[in-house]
Parts: C-alpha cells; structure tokens; sequence
C-alpha cells in the first residue's frame, strides 16, 4: 500500500512528457499544414525568368526561382518587388521606386567613387511632390557604379526623352509620376527593361506583391517558414 502514491506520481510524470512530446512534434506539423493551406488558397506562384532581379533571384544566372504573390495591391510601396503586366501576354518583375504624385531624378552625388575619379550617381525623389529630393538608399544594388549608366538612360536613350522633364531651381531636371502611374526597376540596372526605359507605367497592371521567395529546388514549404520566422531576410 505505501507504494501506491509513488507510482500514481510516476504514471503522472509519464504523462506530462509524453504530452509534452506530443505537443513539441503536433505544433510544427500544424504549423507547417496552416503555411502550406494559407499559400495554396491565398497566394499566386510564379516562376521566374531573366536576370533582371539579380542578385535577389536567378542569382546563377539559370531561370531556376520561383515567387508566391498577392493579389492584394492596397498595400504597394516603396522597395515593394511586383509582377506587372506589361503588355496582354508579358509580366515583368521589378521593384517599387516611385508612386503616384513623386517627382523622380537621378544625378551626382557628389560622393567620389573608390579608387577613381569619378563620382556615384544616385536616384533622388520627392515624395508627393513636395519638400526636399531626398536620396533613395537602395542595399539591395550590387554595382553602384551601374547608377551612371541608369542617368544615361533615363534622360538620354529611353523613351523618356520624348517625355516633358521639369526643372528643378538648381537646374536639375526630373520626372513626375502621375496620380495613376508606378514607376519600377530592376535590381540589375544594367540588364533590365524598365520603366527608365518606357516610361512610367499605370498601376492598376500591378498583378500582385511579392511576399515569398523559393530559390532553385528548395522545398517551398521550408522556404517559406524560413521568411515567416525571419531566419531569411530578402526586405
């Protein structure tokens, strides 16, 4: 008889370790089973092709990564990544850099360039139109020197040439974005077709936002809980 309340106490202990065991592997399993309802019933997956978003995807060059969208464009900003409709059978991925009502410039920012003698260029804007042009600080480019050949663009090769620019009181000369535009770019600015080079474009052809990243034949389940748990952080 004196032996009862020991064991009583040890089928207890047996039971909260075993619940405990249940819950550790039960809580991911359904973790895991809600992420992959949530991206089958709320987002979009697109593959990716080009090179234009390097290094953020197709890094190797291949056309190897995938993205998973929403549809959901109330929430598009600045530095958002986007699929966009280009023309009825073209989507296009680039980046968020100005919206409606900014006024948009790129030049010299008077910063010398490592061993060189020439300066970095930048992109500049004034949001809503209104106050200071403000330098647009952009982590995610690799070749800062690529920003001369961007201004090149901009105001002397694309077709923004035929587009009225405004002038600035210190001469400078920028673009403003209308009320119903977007204006985008790649990440690689010298390999991407972009709005530097036809102009801004209308919003409503924004397909969706970008939310997650699959790279080449990783498990998209993985990749996913990766970003949700910010263990990978792409923005």
């Amino acid at each position: 008889m004196e032996y009862k309340p020991y064991k009583k106490t040890e089928n207890k202990t047996k039971k909260i370790i075993l619940g405990i065991i249940f819950t550790i592997i039960c809580i991911p399993i359904v973790f895991s089973l809600g992420v992959i309802f949530y991206c089958n019933a709320f987002l979009e997956y697109y593959p990716i092709s080009g090179t234009s978003m390097q290094p953020l995807l197709n890094a190797s060059g291949k056309d190897e990564d995938h993205v998973y969208i929403t549809t959901n464009k109330e929430n598009v900003s600045y530095g958002d990544v986007i699929i966009y409709q280009k023309d009825d059978d073209v989507l296009v991925i680039k980046r968020v850099i100005a919206m409606a009502g900014d006024n948009i410039m790129i030049k010299d920012t008077g910063r010398r360039q490592e061993n060189s003698a020439n300066n970095y260029y930048a992109i500049y804007i004034q949001y809503g139109g209104e106050g200071e042009f403000v330098e647009l600080e952009e982590d995610y480019i690799e070749n800062k020197e690529s920003y001369k050949y961007l201004r090149d663009q901009f105001y002397n090769k694309g077709n923004l040439t035929n587009k009225n620019f405004l002038t600035d009181k210190d001469g400078n000369k920028y673009l403003h974005i209308e009320d119903d535009e977007v204006f985008y770019l790649g990440d690689n600015r010298l390999n991407s077709e972009d709005c530097v080079d036809y102009g801004p474009m209308k919003y409503k052809n924004i397909v969706g936002e970008v939310v997650y990243i699959v790279h080449g034949n990783n498990l998209k389940i993985i990749e996913v809980i990766k970003q949700i748990l910010g263990i990978y952080k792409w923005r």
